[in-house]
């Protein structure tokens, strides 16, 4: 019979010698290699907010078209015609600060700057003390442009601690007599006696311890009591409240009351 060789199997405790005596670079030859750590990425960069330019001074154009507009409004209210709008341009020019400054006003406040312009353009200023005399003859200079005059007489004071005086008015062979504190009485008296002539002196609002008055040929009450382009003090414009004083009607925008003299916030 053929001889057979058996494969003798090795006994445990043989093959844990054997893994003993491997070499400790095998070992480790043996062991997966231990993962990296990431790198960190770099931070990404903001980016830098762009520099806004300083807003400059509004545009001519800008200018033009407030300035139309304007003139546009002063028109469809009767207080001026179409021809003026060049010559109205030209006050506006000259608004204190000019053209920039009477754009932004109209932007926040339009009857504001286009009061201001309309006084200082065709209206007369009156100060706080006032000379009876020179009220008269600015109101004079306007009617002659309708041949008309109003005389002054016998004026004299009631009290002066009160700022009170009176004098006789007459016009067209009319005679009245009229007691006033400051220069709104005065022209009140005056227009009484225009009445029947259709034309009035309207009193525009100041924002000031002074008055101001344009004359108007046929005003527009209809028109004028809304004040969001012109302020005008009247009973006639007196619809944006009462008076927290006497209760009195007074308008949107006004500075002081008609009835007692009280002044607004």
């Amino acid at each position: 019979m053929p001889l057979r060789f058996w494969k003798k199997e090795k006994s445990e405790d043989a093959e844990e010698e054997e893994a003993a005596e491997q070499p400790k670079e095998m070992k480790e030859k043996a062991a997966p290699p231990e993962p990296k750590a990431p790198k960190p990425e770099p931070e990404a960069k903001k980016p830098e907010p762009k520099a806004v330019p300083p807003a400059g001074p509004p545009k001519v154009v800008d200018a033009e078209t407030f300035v139309n507009e304007a003139h546009t409004g002063l028109v469809g209210l009767g207080l001026t015609v179409s021809p003026t709008k060049a010559v109205f341009a030209k006050r506006v020019a000259a608004y204190p600060g000019g053209e920039a400054a009477f754009v932004a006003e109209y932007r926040s406040a339009p009857y504001r700057a286009t009061t201001r312009v309309l006084v200082d353009w065709l209206g007369f200023r009156v100060p706080e003390t006032f000379e009876p005399a020179a009220v008269l003859a600015e109101v004079n200079r306007r009617l002659s442009s309708f041949n008309l005059g109003v005389e002054m007489r016998d004026l004299n004071w009631l009290d002066e601690e009160l700022n009170l005086r009176k004098a006789k008015l007459i016009f067209g062979g009319q005679e009245r007599v009229v007691r006033f504190k400051d220069a709104r009485d005065l022209i009140k008296g005056v227009n009484e006696m225009l009445a029947t002539r259709k034309i009035a002196f309207l009193e525009l609002e100041t924002w000031g311890d002074d008055f101001a008055f344009l004359l108007v040929r046929e005003p527009r009450w209809d028109k004028l009591a809304d004040p969001e382009l012109i302020v005008v003090k009247a009973d006639q414009t007196a619809k944006g409240g009462e008076c927290g004083e006497c209760g009195a009607p007074v308008g949107k925008y006004w500075s002081d009351c008609l009835k007692c003299g009280a002044v607004f916030g």
